[in-house]
């Protein structure tokens, strides 16, 4: 009887099933987006709808866990886009199948005529004369404004107590207000529509926009709309933007603010009756608060803008640009294989109370500040609104801090638990990786924070001072900077170079370990502590860098914290390599202050000729033989440690290096940089890593050393009896 009575439920249940089976197809939660569309349809794949704002609110009808598919083509944000409780969560907004998605918030002009301006082919078009643009772009490229000098910089001849603000002090160099400078008399023309012109002055750390009010061509003197926000001094750089009389080369463009005309220089071939360039003052395109689970993935983000006002200063790390997709108090999503092309300040925001998040195997190209900001509030650690565990791995960061100079490529302010690991972050002008924004000794919620395996590279290029390829500030318990590669940074050599370091733990950087890191070719040094305490460096390279290899506690009446401490820094089994004596180590000035011992030490040029300095002035500076008697350096390797080639950046260790015998432990930096086989981006732009960390300098592991005596004794052996039988040898 059981039998038959399973046997009838049996039966019964696939005719169930398939009465159930259309409804529940039907109900299938996926939503389809394309250009051809319409708002008005169902939103299937047969019947898209049109845009995403209209896929938006399609999402909340279907519940959590929706994937909206986007059609081939490009989408228009005319306004912000904003999602905020009332919106479904566990929603994806993807592309269909690889298929190539931009979304963009550029306004599309047509219809140019040709004209002649400067004495060369323009195109022109009256865009009205509210139209106030800050990124203009085509298919191909984003054009560029002109500047004057078309290269290099002109200096400031002077400042006048008149361009000081009423009872400042003019002297004071971070807080002097002035309004006003004079530039060199007659190195600077009448230009056309001198109030549509920025001076764009280059300051110690950082950089400013100043819009002209007036300017008087026989004294040279401008006046500014604003105040500076850092003092001008005699010398300083500064170069003019948005100047109609250097409109001359193509992919330039120039904006008559006075008469509403946009003037474009096009490439030859290219016609006016066909010619389309997009340009764009939206600020945010996409916008989440309060939302859980919204995610992208193989989207293109291209061509967003920002306004810029009077009021605007954009200061230290321009923490105020404005971002293109924005997050907060938001959990558990991801940004993944997408593009950020053109963008006129951030292009990632993440802020209070973000949780759980990623940005990851994306590529940042061309932007005005950071490629991802992270920003949360100096709360308890156990506050529900802390911003933590969040990944940035995995992503190509190029030529960042493209309108703000002062921008860094990932900037973490406020928020623990961050891995910021595996991503190549190159061609900026300022910092690549900064964490932290707490000065001193001062409580603070960043702690746990892993800056792992990144490939960072032309960093600086000359432009401002005081920066790092990677730079942290204040207490970070559990702070760790390890597998990283870092070379050629370079600081602004009118301050003397000052501030061109590899690593820069700055003011109250504590509890930080710095492990298995490559720094070389820096123009200040490899490494730099202005103070802090109880930090730990062990086991890195630091090498052939400009002043020296390793910079203790440049401050020292600041290093002791509030538990009353005096210990800064453990300094041992790292390999220091200079050149042509450069110090090896500098400002040994209290030993008690530091805990120095096991490291490798040697000259590329003069072998154990080793200089250090106990002070900031070369005159202070001793052999390191002296310093040892002294008990300013402990237990020292002095010996080649057997690189390669280090003189061309090779830093494979040989097996028989005697860094290697004192202690020293090879990794491999094969692990640095976007990591190989994965793609970038979303392939449909050739998403493909454009530099790898393969090739760069490997140093040897110990499976390498291994593996490489076996190759020698097998030649040893084929070349023993190869010249018994008369073989030539085999190169070993």
């Amino acid at each position: 009887m059981l039998k038959k009575v399973l046997f009838v439920i049996m039966a019964f249940v696939p005719c169930v099933t398939g009465m159930a089976l259309p409804t529940f197809a039907s109900e299938k939660k996926e939503i389809y987006v394309s250009p051809n569309g319409s708002d008005n349809s169902e939103g299937d794949i047969g019947s898209p709808l049109a845009t995403l704002a209209a896929a938006k609110e399609k999402a909340k009808k279907l519940g959590s866990g929706a994937t909206v598919y986007f059609r081939e083509g490009t989408y228009t944000i005319s306004e912000t886009i904003r999602f905020d409780e009332s919106d479904s969560s566990d929603v994806t907004y993807k592309a269909y199948n690889g298929e190539r998605v931009v979304f963009t918030s550029g306004v599309t002009y047509t219809g140019f005529e040709e004209c002649t301006v400067n004495g060369v082919r323009a195109f022109k078009k009256d865009i009205g004369k509210d139209a106030d643009l800050n990124i203009l772009f085509n298919e191909r490229e984003a054009f560029t404004k002109t500047r004057y000098p078309e290269s290099g910089y002109l200096r400031v001849k002077e400042i006048s107590d008149s361009d000081i603000m009423p009872e400042a002090d003019g002297s004071d160099y971070y807080f002097a207000t002035l309004n006003g400078m004079y530039a060199e008399a007659g190195e600077i023309g009448e230009f056309k529509n001198m109030t549509d012109i920025i001076v764009r002055i280059l300051h110690f750390w950082k950089d400013e926009m100043l819009p002209v009010s007036s300017f008087g061509s026989e004294s040279g003197h401008f006046k500014f709309s604003k105040y500076a926000s850092m003092s001008i001094k005699q010398n300083d750089r500064f170069f003019l933007e948005n100047v109609f009389e250097m409109l001359r080369k193509p992919g330039q463009w120039y904006l008559d603010k006075a008469e509403g005309i946009l003037y474009v220089i096009p490439n030859d071939g290219d016609s006016p009756a066909e010619y389309t360039v997009y340009g764009s003052t939206l600020e945010t395109m996409i916008s989440v608060d309060g939302a859980n689970g919204i995610s992208f993935e193989n989207i293109i983000f291209r061509g967003n803008g920002f306004s810029y006002s009077v009021e605007r200063d954009f200061s230290q790390a321009a923490y105020d640009a404005t971002p293109c997709i924005s997050y907060e108090n938001a959990r558990n999503f991801s940004i993944k294989n997408c593009e950020f092309r053109d963008i006129a300040a951030c292009s990632v925001f993440l802020g209070k109370a973000v949780q759980n998040a990623s940005v990851e195997s994306c590529i940042f190209d061309n932007i005005g500040a950071q490629a991802v900001y992270i920003r949360g509030e100096n709360v308890d650690v156990s506050d529900e609104n802390v911003t933590k565990d969040i990944r940035v791995t995995n992503n190509s960061i190029s030529k960042y801090g493209r309108v703000f100079f002062n921008a860094v490529g990932v900037l973490v302010i406020h928020a623990n638990s961050v891995e910021i690991s595996h991503n190549e972050i190159h061609d900026g002008y300022y910092t690549a990786v900064s964490v932290g924004w707490v000065w001193g000794y001062s409580y603070s919620v960043t702690y746990n924070n892993k800056i792992c395996d990144n490939l960072i590279y032309n960093i600086g290029q000359g432009w401002l001072s005081d920066m790092g390829g990677i730079y942290t500030l204040g207490n970070q318990p559990g702070t760790v900077i390890s597998g990283n590669i870092i070379h050629n940074v370079a600081a602004d050599p009118d301050e003397g170079g000052y501030g061109g370091w590899g690593i820069y733990l700055d003011e109250g950087s504590s509890y930080i370990t710095v492990e298995k890191n490559l720094a070389y070719s820096c123009g200040s040094n490899a490494y730099h502590l202005n103070y802090g305490s109880y930090n730990t460096v062990r086991n890195n390279i630091f090498v052939l860098s400009g002043e020296s290899q390793f910079k203790t506690v440049s401050n020292l009446g600041r290093v002791t914290p509030d538990d009353g401490g005096k210990k800064t820094v453990d300094l041992f089994n790292n390999i220091i390599l200079t050149d042509g004596g450069t110090r090896a180590v500098s400002n040994i000035s209290d030993k008690a202050a530091w805990n120095e011992y096991n490291n490798i030490y040697w000259d590329l040029s003069l072998g154990d000729d080793i200089y250090i300095d106990i002070g900031d002035r070369a005159d202070r500076s001793m052999g390191i033989h002296r310093a040892m008697v002294k008990g300013l350096v402990t237990s020292p390797t002095i010996a080649d440690p057997m690189f390669k080639d280090a003189a061309n950046f090779d830093f494979e260790l040989n097996p028989d290096s005697p860094a290697i015998a004192a202690g020293f432990e090879p990794w491999d930096y094969a692990d640095a940089g976007t990591v190989k086989g994965t793609v970038i981006g979303t392939a449909t732009d050739g998403g493909a890593t454009p530099y790898n960390a393969e090739s760069a300098p490997v140093p040897m592991t110990k499976a390498k050393e291994a593996f490489h005596f076996l190759v020698e004794f097998f030649c040893k052996i084929i070349n023993f009896f190869g010249g018994i039988f008369g073989k030539k040898s085999i190169k070993e």
